[in-house]
């Protein structure tokens, strides 16, 4: 049996005529004082609204450039999509139901709505209050450019665009937060990132589900692929300049609307210890900084193990003088050397977080009056030794020249491992944490990459920009961390 069909029904509904609802708009926008819905009449009969959060748009621009152009208009022509479009207005879109235009309200947009016409329009002219372009606070640089990233997206990436004149800057964006719908940008360059890991990483992203994000870490814990680890899986920046440095390697960046912490991915053990201004100076003193890192590296996690397994277990390894100075120093104090060590050593962090939680010139002076004052005091009092007093302050010194805060915090945990180890089983303590370490930072992966490359698995050619630094010229090629096809620097779309 044969249906006969009219013209009609082969006909699609117009979109036109379906999903925009005033009446629920304006019940879900209830209760929010900042939001001003002004009430408008076309051709004096056809109720209408222009409703924006007031503190988020620039109201001359509004009333010039959006308000005087639609009520100039009459209802025939605000009907018809083809002539709105043609409105004089920056950046102008048509909206098709009553979630979108909610979602735009809320997104610091203008819209008129009406339920006579089938759509809305939604306005971008926002002015929103932000803080000025500054440098990190915790990422200075002496040589490279003085400015950072801050909390709106979209400036961060035009600070992108700025440094990366190139088509092949792309962002991928997607919405997170069921409460808060905060974009996120993955960033690539085409040609020269690996699309695998571009994709895997946004699938990544888009599979969250979750209220909202306070901070990008938030977001770093849901995609890690190693939770119960000790290190840090994305390198955390504030700087563009490292940005684009990354970018150009072929590694993804990811960028959160609301903070100026971008995350890296993929990275490997060393690039913790890296920072702009190796690549700003000679290759030579690139190099010793470098190296001056790794030692800081070694000394932040072992001198106060070594205190602890050289007093406790294993003292025929010290000279006799030095041995008979820490007999000295240590018969007036009445704890045992792990007692001591912890003592001192959770003071020392006690102080390093009450300065950096103060403001700042009140955490200075907290800072140096803890340091001499109560470490003389306690010295004085009998509750830890002169040598302890200089072993810890070493040990700190030495954790504050790595880079990156989350690897000095890693660091940091890791060095209270080590004693307490030293404490049980001396120096095999030490050589058990060690091999442990080892065999941990092996097997982790960075975005399905090796952590612990190029020295294992060993990639000769990547040692060239690792532990020292060779010169530009003698760096012709991309790390294969992040499996780029356009491994050669300098070559456009893969060829020569």
């Amino acid at each position: 049996m044969h249906w006969k069909k009219n013209k009609s029904d082969n006909a699609e509904t117009p979109k036109e005529t379906k999903g925009i609802d005033v009446k629920l708009i304006i019940d879900k926008l209830k209760d929010c004082p900042d939001i001003v819905q002004k009430k408008v009449f076309l051709d004096s009969k056809y109720e209408a609204y222009f409703i924006y959060i007031g503190n988020m748009v620039n109201k001359d621009l509004l009333q010039r450039d959006f308000m005087r152009p639609v009520l100039s208009m009459g209802f025939k022509e605000l009907s018809n999509r083809s002539m709105v479009l043609n409105l004089p207005c920056y950046e102008i879109t048509l909206l098709n139901n009553s979630d979108e235009v909610v979602e735009n309200i809320m997104s610091g947009n203008s819209v008129f709505v009406s339920d006579s016409i089938g759509f809305a329009l939604s306005y971008t002219a926002s002015d929103m209050a932000e803080r000025s372009i500054d440098e990190p606070v915790t990422e200075k640089n002496v040589r490279g450019p003085h400015e950072g990233f801050v909390e709106p997206l979209s400036t961060n990436l035009s600070i992108l665009r700025r440094k990366i004149k190139n088509n092949k800057l792309k962002f991928k964006t997607v919405t997170l937060g069921i409460q808060t719908n905060q974009k996120v940008a993955v960033t690539y360059i085409e040609d020269i990132a690996n699309i695998d890991m571009v994709n895997s990483i946004y699938n990544k992203i888009s599979n969250i589900k979750i209220d909202g994000l306070s901070s990008i870490g938030n977001l770093e814990q849901l995609i890690i692929p190693h939770p119960f680890s000790l290190f840090p899986q994305f390198l955390a920046t504030e700087r563009p300049d490292r940005v684009m440095a990354a970018l150009l390697e072929g590694s993804v960046v990811i960028i959160m609307d609301g903070t100026p912490v971008t995350l890296v991915a993929p990275v490997d053990f060393i690039s913790f210890f890296q920072a702009p201004d190796d690549y700003s100076t000679s290759w030579i003193h690139g190099s010793f900084l470098r190296l001056l890192r790794i030692i800081g590296l070694i000394l932040a996690v072992i001198l106060p193990s070594l205190y602890i397994g050289v007093t406790t277990f294993h003292y025929y390894v010290a000279p006799l003088n030095l041995l008979i100075f820490l007999a000295e120093s240590r018969s007036k104090v009445p704890f045992p050397p792990i007692v001591e060590v912890l003592i001192l050593e959770i003071l020392v962090e006690m102080i390093r977080e009450a300065a950096v939680r103060l403001p700042t010139y009140i955490g200075t002076v907290i800072g140096v009056f803890a340091s001499l004052v109560i470490g003389q005091a306690a010295v004085e009092a009998g509750i830890v030794s002169n040598v302890l007093i200089v072993i810890v302050g070493a040990s700190a010194v030495a954790s504050y020249v790595i880079p990156s805060f989350d690897m000095s915090m890693s660091i940091r945990i890791l060095r209270f491992i080590f004693t307490l180890a030293a404490s049980f089983f001396g120096f095999i303590g030490i050589v058990i944490c060690t091999g442990f370490t080892l065999v941990h930072l092996v097997s982790m992966q960075s975005l399905g990459q090796p952590y612990f490359q190029p020295f294992a698995p060993l990639v000769v050619k990547d040692l060239k920009d690792t532990i020292f630094r060779l010169p530009l010229k003698a760096m012709g090629k991309r790390t294969t961390i992040t499996k780029t096809k356009n491994q050669t620097r300098g070559r456009k779309n893969g060829r020569e």
